[in-house]
């Protein structure tokens, strides 16, 4: 889609729109709008510069999403009963074009001017209590310093439909920053699968860069996010290969209970999956939660595939999700997430857990026979690269 053409704005202007259905009219009847003289199935204000935005927010605020889609509007400077208007009506866009380039305006600052910046979520060995690796978790900070969450910049990513320009950005962004700790630990990048498929040249440029900055491949694990939606998409079980064939490590985050585990890796066999937080959250109260952890720990186990679960809040779900064998974990009741490193393993006594597992239940946990992770006694790890055939096997 071709963005909103704003070229005519300073100064007075008219915005003109022809609205979805008569709720939508009547909507921005109440916001000041009216019928075009010669032309009633199309609105109009005359507004300002200054104006405008607080009319999109409005606009945002009074009429749905799917309307704001299927409505119609265009900016002009032509007298109302100017038989160019229709002509100019060609060049109309969808009335969501205009709100989210409001809306998410200051979206379009951090990508022009690249202000992201990650925070490190650590992920330990739930036996050892070692950090094996660091989750990347994208922010970024707009004017005046103003600070914005993973979760807003995602949403402005996919409402502004600028879902490549910042998955492509946070990841050299992020490489970027790994590069400047000077470390040999692991770390987990974020990637829609959908961004990468449509543009592997840009993945092969992340992995020129890994070592035109001095990293390793075995350092970066790309989780793959919102995998559900590609899991019948043949280009993700050839791309996938081709990542782990350079040294990468893969992912699946947000692994759930809605969907099989063979359904997910009928096509390809990540290296670790990433249990939901909704699955995980409670776990040590509820049977039904505990069925499904322990069925795809199983499942995933007798593959190669290490576990780690997520939204490790409560002492209770830590100790369950180790006692049952689960290979990692990750959650504000282990680490929050910081813009340091966090090297520290965990004190189970401090965390009032029981003592540690036995020296027996701990090999038998990272035997190499059943993770891509050789784990060190100072719990560092370089990859094992399983191929898909030898998990198989095993």
């Amino acid at each position: 889609m071709s963005p909103i053409d704003t070229s005519v704005l300073s100064n007075s202007f008219k915005l003109i729109i022809q609205p979805h259905n008569p709720e939508v009219k009547q909507c921005l009847h109440g916001l000041g709008f009216q019928n075009l003289p010669n032309i009633p199935q199309l609105l109009y204000l005359a507004v300002t510069d200054q104006q405008l935005i607080e009319i999109c927010l409005q606009i945002g605020q009074t009429v749905s999403d799917e309307s704001q889609l299927l409505s119609r509007c265009f900016f002009t400077r032509s007298p109302l009963n100017s038989e160019g208007l229709l002509i100019e009506f060609l060049h109309a866009q969808p009335l969501s074009a205009l709100t989210a380039s409001i809306k998410y305006s200051w979206f379009f600052e951090v990508l022009i001017n690249q202000t992201l910046f990650f925070k490190y979520q650590p992920v330990f060995n739930l036996s050892s209590g070692n950090v094996i690796a660091h989750e990347c978790l994208a922010r970024a900070t707009g004017k005046n310093g103003v600070a914005f969450s993973g979760k807003q910049l995602v949403d402005a990513a996919l409402s502004s439909r600028c879902v490549h320009e910042f998955d492509e950005l946070a990841r050299k962004t992020c490489l970027e920053a790994i590069a400047n700790f000077n470390t040999e630990q692991t770390f987990f990048i974020n990637v829609l699968p959908n961004a990468i498929i449509q543009n592997p040249q840009a993945l092969a440029q992340n992995f020129q860069q890994v070592f035109d900055l001095g990293l390793r491949p075995q350092q970066i694990v790309f989780e793959l996010t919102e995998v559900e939606a590609l899991l019948d998409c043949p280009e993700l079980s050839e791309l996938v290969p081709w990542i782990r064939e350079q040294g990468f490590g893969i992912a699946v985050d947000d692994l759930c209970g809605n969907v099989s585990f063979d359904h997910y890796f009928t096509g390809f066999y990540p290296d670790l999956i990433k249990l939901d937080r909704q699955l995980v959250h409670g776990c040590s109260q509820h049977a039904l939660q505990q069925v499904l952890i322990k069925s795809f720990l199983h499942s995933a186990h007798e593959l190669g595939i290490l576990v780690l679960a997520e939204g490790l809040e409560d002492i209770a779900d830590i100790e369950f999700c180790r006692e049952l064998g689960v290979d990692f974990g990750q959650g504000y009741g282990l680490g929050m997430p910081e813009l340091t490193l966090q090297e520290q393993p965990l004190n189970w006594s401090a965390l009032d857990l029981p003592e540690l597992l036995s020296g027996d239940r701990l090999a038998a946990q990272t035997t190499e026979s059943r993770s891509w992770f050789n784990l060190s006694e100072a719990g560092s790890w370089e990859p094992k690269l399983i191929a898909p055939w030898e998990r198989l096997e095993k």
